[in-house]
């Protein structure tokens, strides 16, 4: 397959460490809007298309694990009903794995969403889901076009597309020149830039209102040891979002510009960092992913309210 994306392209393809370690504990429940409506986010499956995308010599497994607390039950029911693990798998399906991977939804007693190395499993929490409903934004604080729900989506995508940065990382033995957290935040913004311009502006948005919502929380540095931290602060992670997104589609990002919310100054150099994160794609996780099934993924519409 060739690499993906030429110097001028606007859209190109493309431990455990967890949403928890972003925020104190004690913030989580409020603040964590990231990772847990994922029964918001996909709609009815359609018919067919478990048979168009071939795992190959990749098996992934789903589990719903039945929860302790009654409450959480009915977030259970939720995600099975929408088939959330099923459609994640078929998400991940283009990608050569070199073993099994499990992707778990069960009760943490924390809110929480992360990848483990040591058996090779992505897990959703049922307590990230009742967090994200209560904490996202309302409709009065968006200035992206979006509604609530599609920034809701986007938080979520954004969320699970960053803990499968991490378990690619660990299972194709990618070499990461840098903070690991830093590059599955890139990893997450460039595999959504992959698919519709719709999914696109919803990661992005859904990754800036996140960050958002964290400083708003006071989950900012308020001591000079926050700075030691594996991730960098919610501030930058928000800027750096928005300027891979702009840096992949210019056109599709320019209001941010022209609203401030990505400085002109960081905007000027998007372009370029962007096409680094491509290369070192291109590089290292590329050669891992089959163009076919690729193809089948970027023809589907994923995420429905």
């Amino acid at each position: 397959m060739d690499a993906i994306g030429g110097d001028e392209t606007v859209t190109d393809l493309s431990c455990t460490r967890g949403f928890e370690e972003l925020i104190s504990p004690k913030r989580c429940a409020k603040s964590l809007i990231l990772a847990a409506a994922l029964f918001t986010l996909i709609g009815a499956p359609q018919s067919g298309f478990a048979q168009t995308i071939n795992p190959g010599q990749t098996k992934i497994d789903v589990t719903y694990e039945t929860p302790a607390n009654a409450r959480l039950a009915s977030v259970m029911n939720e995600l099975k009903s929408r088939r959330v693990l099923e459609q994640l798998s078929e998400f991940v399906a283009p990608m050569r794995l070199p073993h099994a991977f499990h992707l778990t939804a069960r009760q943490c007693n924390v809110v929480n969403a992360f990848y483990n190395p040591e058996d090779w499993s992505l897990t959703i929490c049922y307590e990230l889901v009742d967090a994200t409903i209560r904490g996202a934004p309302n409709a009065d604080q968006l200035k992206s076009g979006l509604t609530r729900e599609e920034v809701i989506v986007g938080e979520v995508v954004f969320g699970v597309l960053h803990e499968l940065g991490h378990a690619a990382f660990d299972m194709l033995e990618v070499p990461v020149f840098g903070r690991e957290e830093d590059a599955a935040d890139q990893m997450a913004v460039f595999l959504s830039m992959q698919l519709s311009p719709q999914v696109e502006r919803m990661v992005a948005t859904g990754n800036y209102y996140f960050f958002i919502g964290l400083e708003a929380a006071g989950s900012g540095p308020t001591e000079w040891s926050s700075f030691a931290d594996e991730h960098g602060t919610a501030g930058q992670r928000r800027y750096n979002g928005l300027c891979w997104a702009y840096g992949g589609d210019r056109e599709l990002f320019k209001d941010y510009v022209e609203q401030g919310l990505l400085p002109q100054d960081r905007a000027q150099g998007c372009r370029d960092e962007y096409l680094r994160i491509r290369d070192a794609f291109n590089r290292t996780v590329l050669p891992f992913i089959d163009p076919k099934s690729v193809a089948d993924v970027q023809k589907r519409n994923w995420f429905k309210p």
